[in-house]
């Protein structure tokens, strides 16, 4: 676990962490590109509530693919289940 330094919004934070730099940079480029959105779409100003807002983004994001994976899942049991079920009549 070693420290790394990040940049979000034009300001570096030192960030003592087990994941990986190449990881922790990935995350802060996907960060900084959900606050360019929002600059870009609104008037707010302050840094708190822009972040806030590519927060509130990103856990959308992040939902909307964890119901889509959820439900590839479930399909996938549910075809599971029926081959098995097919196979199991064929013995």
């Amino acid at each position: 676990m070693g420290n790394i330094t990040i940049n979000v919004l034009g300001k570096e934070y030192s960030i003592k962490s087990a994941v990986e730099e190449k990881s922790l940079n990935q995350i802060a480029n996907h960060l900084n590109q959900k606050v360019d959105e929002i600059i870009k779409t609104t008037k707010t100003v302050t840094t708190h509530n822009i972040l806030i807002l590519a927060a509130m983004s990103i856990a959308n994001d992040y939902f909307q693919i964890k119901d889509l994976n959820e439900s590839l899942v479930n399909r996938v049991e549910s075809k599971s289940d029926y081959l098995l079920s097919r196979i199991k009549s064929q013995i």
